[in-house]
C-alpha cells in the first residue's frame, strides 16, 4: 500500500493469516473481482498501518502466532476502528466463534471454506463499511455547520426539535415570536436545511442521545 500519511486510501480487502496458501487463495479470489487487496502476515504486521485512514473489510484467521485474530478484533474495537471482520479457521471451537460473533463479527467460516460464500461476505462487507464511512461523513459535515451556532440559536433549535410552537419557544426564552422566527430562518441558512423536516433530520443525527421526533409533533410547528 502506498499513500501519503493522513491521507485517506481506497477501500480494500486486508487478509490477515500466517498461512500463505490460504492468503494466496483468498488473494486470487478478491483479484478475480478486481477488489483491491493488503495481505499481512501476522495481526501485528497490519496494526502497524495507519489504522485511521484504512477503510474496507478483513478477513483474518482466528489462531496466528502472537495475537490471535480475536484478540485483533478486541484491539480494533478498543481503538474504535469498526471495520466488518470475517474470521476464518480449521477448528471453530464454539467458544471462539460465539465471542467473535459477539463483537461484532460479520461471519465465521471453516476450512476449507466456500470461496464464493466468503466472496460474498466480503462484497456485503465494503458495502456495509461504504454506508458506515458515509453516515460518518455526514455526521461530522453537520457537526461542523452546527457549530456555526450561537448558544441562543442552539436554543431555538432545541425547542424545534422538540416539536414546540414557535410562539411557545419566544415565550421560554423570553423572546418576541419574531425574533424567534428570525432566529429559525438563521439556523435553516447555517445549517443549509432546504425545510423543518430537513431540519429535524439533521437534528436527531446530531443529538444521539434525544428521543426519536414523532410525526404528530410535526403537525404541531408552524411552517
Amino acid at each position: 500500500m502506498h499513500s501519503k500519511p493522513g491521507e485517506p486510501i481506497l477501500p480494500r480487502v486486508y487478509l490477515i493469516d500466517d498461512d500463505p496458501v490460504i492468503t494466496f487463495l483468498l488473494a486470487d479470489l478478491v483479484e478475480s473481482v478486481e477488489l483491491p487487496y493488503a495481505v499481512f502476515n501476522s495481526a501485528a504486521s497490519f496494526l502497524q498501518q495507519d489504522l485511521s485512514i484504512l477503510a474496507g473489510c478483513i478477513v483474518t484467521d482466528v489462531r496466528m502466532p502472537g495475537m490471535s485474530g480475536l484478540e485483533l478484533q478486541d484491539e480494533l474495537r478498543q481503538r474504535q476502528i469498526d471495520m466488518p471482520i470475517i474470521f476464518i479457521s480449521s477448528y471453530p471451537e464454539v467458544p471462539s466463534v460465539v465471542r467473535a460473533m459477539r463483537g461484532g463479527a460479520l461471519d465465521f467460516f471453516q476450512k476449507p471454506f466456500s470461496t464464493q460464500q466468503v466472496l460474498d461476505r466480503i462484497q456485503q462487507g465494503l458495502r456495509i463499511d461504504k454506508e458506515r464511512a458515509e453516515i460518518q461523513a455526514r455526521s461530522r459535515e453537520i457537526g461542523e455547520r452546527m457549530a456555526l451556532l450561537t448558544p441562543r440559536e442552539r436554543e431555538v433549535l432545541a425547542g424545534v426539535f422538540e416539536g414546540k410552537l414557535t410562539k411557545t419557544i419566544a415565550q421560554e426564552l423570553n423572546i418576541s415570536q419574531r425574533t424567534a422566527e428570525t432566529y429559525r430562518h438563521l439556523i435553516m441558512q447555517k445549517l443549509r436545511a432546504g425545510s423543518l423536516a430537513e431540519l429535524v433530520r439533521m437534528a436527531v443525527e446530531f443529538i444521539p442521545g434525544k428521543p426519536g421526533y414523532s410525526a404528530h409533533k410535526s403537525d404541531s410547528i408552524e411552517q
